[in-house]
């Protein structure tokens, strides 16, 4: 594969290979995530879709694909639904699909309504139309350390594991597209 530079992302190998490569080495799984997928049109993503085609045809473990599972409306105008993004990732040989940022934005808005489920979540959709299974949420929290739950307007526990300067509380930031 090329690489670019210019603080773009670099393609470091060939997913289909190194997936293969894993599957003989005795991976369980393989995931792959498209980390631009937040940025461009998901559907139109014909690499990744042709990725998973390929992958499936020659890793016989579970392939969850992730990145852009969202809805979204396209530069004509046309609204796509994160059901239609996820079925275009089944159809082309995926097993499950990540969710993150929207699983953030999910949750927020869940606690927001004191627990009620809407069933308009992609969370919900994907997993009444795929089964449960088929959708895995991924995160990447950060801690942040508070010396008192007074400091911040976040829901904050008291940790076991101190921050650097001493602090005993702390909360999880977590990365939402991109940022």
């Amino acid at each position: 594969g090329g690489s670019s530079s210019g603080g773009d992302v670099r393609n470091l190998g060939k997913p289909v290979e190194l997936a293969e490569r894993y599957f003989r080495e005795g991976a369980d799984e393989v995931a792959f995530l498209n980390i631009t997928g937040f940025r461009d049109f998901p559907l139109g993503d014909l690499p990744m879709l042709e990725v998973l085609k390929r992958a499936s045809e020659r890793v016989f473990v579970p392939l969850t694909v992730g990145g852009g599972i969202r809805e979204f409306t396209d530069s004509e105008g046309t609204h796509h639904s994160s059901l239609d993004v996820a079925g275009e990732y089944f159809r082309s040989g995926a097993d499950k699909v990540s969710i993150g940022s929207d699983a953030v934005e999910i949750a927020e808005a869940f606690r927001a309504s004191g627990g009620q489920r809407t069933g308009r979540s992609s969370i919900e959709q994907i997993s009444e139309r795929y089964g449960v299974q088929a959708v895995v949420v991924s995160i990447d929290p950060r801690r942040v350390y508070v010396r008192s739950p007074g400091d911040t307007q976040n829901r904050v526990v008291k940790t076991e594991l101190v921050g650097p300067d001493g602090e005993e509380y702390c909360w999880w930031q977590c990365t939402v597209k991109g940022r």
